[in-house]
């Protein structure tokens, strides 16, 4: 046997290895958890109710813990209505890990070729760089400028794009989305939309306009992390077409492994927080107010006007000392002479002092 043929079996037996364990782990002789006696010793009383002492030697996967998936899954039927099952979730720690997941899955089904609507954030373009998978944009122009086209492949194949345009704060438009959807139907294609920023509207309902696209044709990235604004601990999922699951859950945890029990207990709190009545409007009214009287004071000024998120593109008016921003360079962009990302926090802090 030649040795492709060797390690082809041997990853086949351990991907068999993961799918019989899910259903029967007490027997498991070579299991690589350790449950022991000196749990409570080592740990002390600081840790204690993090996570239930028993289970403290294990190692921690979100897909094994299904409370956690059955509250992301009520979540989605609350907001738009979705009927999924855990088979259309993958969870992890932080949206980049699951962006390169995404892009070695590709790479395994032999992607050489995908389309974009611009922009990508820059670790996908990275990794499909890395693994030379072919990234081309299907428009000049981004979503929310004038001119606006798409120019939609006629074949079946693979597209991807960001909603909301995360540095601009600005959602995708339901008339863009509509499209889309009519496409994939016409085409059977899939799209993947890194979402990571969804969930930040400014306005209107909370369900997102990429909840209309075919479930069983699309991946779509979100990350409560980024909803709630608390960046020290990560926690990300993707929505995906179960037909895919098996083989992205071993990918995806062949590359990441187990999560952090800080990461545990963050997720099962931000799922609570996003279901609630109130959500995350605390954060998402005090940006918007936040941007309101940072333009009315003259601050800055944009030809953008966002509706989402934590940032904006604009040209601030007052410079201040030391200044390091991104400008147009680092997305896409053309056109925009002086606008910079700016982080709405950040901008408070130092144009309102507070």
């Amino acid at each position: 046997m030649n040795k492709v043929a060797t390690v082809e079996r041997l990853i086949a037996k351990h991907r068999a290895l993961d799918i019989a364990l899910r259903n029967d782990r007490d027997s498991f002789l070579s299991d690589w958890n350790a449950t022991h006696p000196f749990v409570d010793e080592f740990l002390g009383p600081a840790l204690a109710d993090v996570e239930p002492r028993s289970s403290a030697g294990d190692y921690i996967y979100l897909d094994e813990r299904p409370a956690i998936i059955q509250a992301l899954l009520d979540l989605h039927e609350k907001l738009e209505s979705l009927s999924l099952d855990a088979t259309n979730v993958l969870a992890g720690p932080g949206s980049s890990s699951i962006l390169a997941a995404f892009a070695l899955w590709l790479a395994q089904r032999g992607s050489r070729q995908i389309y974009y609507i611009p922009p990508l954030y820059h670790t996908l373009h990275f990794f499909l760089a890395m693994l030379n998978i072919t990234a081309i944009p299907i428009s000049r122009k981004q979503v929310f400028e004038t001119g606006f086209d798409m120019n939609l492949p006629t074949e079946s194949t693979i597209l991807l794009l960001c909603d909301p345009i995360w540095y601009a704060g600005k959602r995708v438009p339901f008339e863009t989305i509509a499209a889309i959807s009519l496409w994939q139907e016409q085409t059977d294609s899939l799209v993947f939309v890194d979402g990571s920023f969804q969930y930040l509207q400014w306005y209107g309902t909370r369900a997102e306009h990429t909840s209309m696209l075919n479930t069983e044709r699309t991946f779509r990235l979100v990350c409560p992390t980024k909803s709630l604004g608390v960046h020290s601990f990560r926690f990300s999922y993707l929505l995906h077409p179960g037909r895919f699951h098996e083989e992205l859950v071993f990918l995806y945890e062949s590359l990441v492994g187990s999560v952090s029990v800080g990461n545990l207990t963050f997720a099962r709190r931000a799922l609570h927080v996003l279901s609630s009545d109130r959500t995350n409007r605390s954060l998402t009214d005090f940006l918007k107010t936040t941007y309101q009287e940072l333009l009315e004071r003259g601050y800055l000024r944009t030809q953008i006007t966002p509706d989402c998120g934590y940032y904006v593109f604009a040209i601030p008016t007052v410079e201040v000392d030391r200044q390091i921003a991104m400008g147009e360079e680092y997305f896409e962009l053309t056109g925009y002479a002086g606008h910079v990302r700016i982080n709405l926090m950040v901008a408070r802090r130092i144009y309102l002092g507070s």
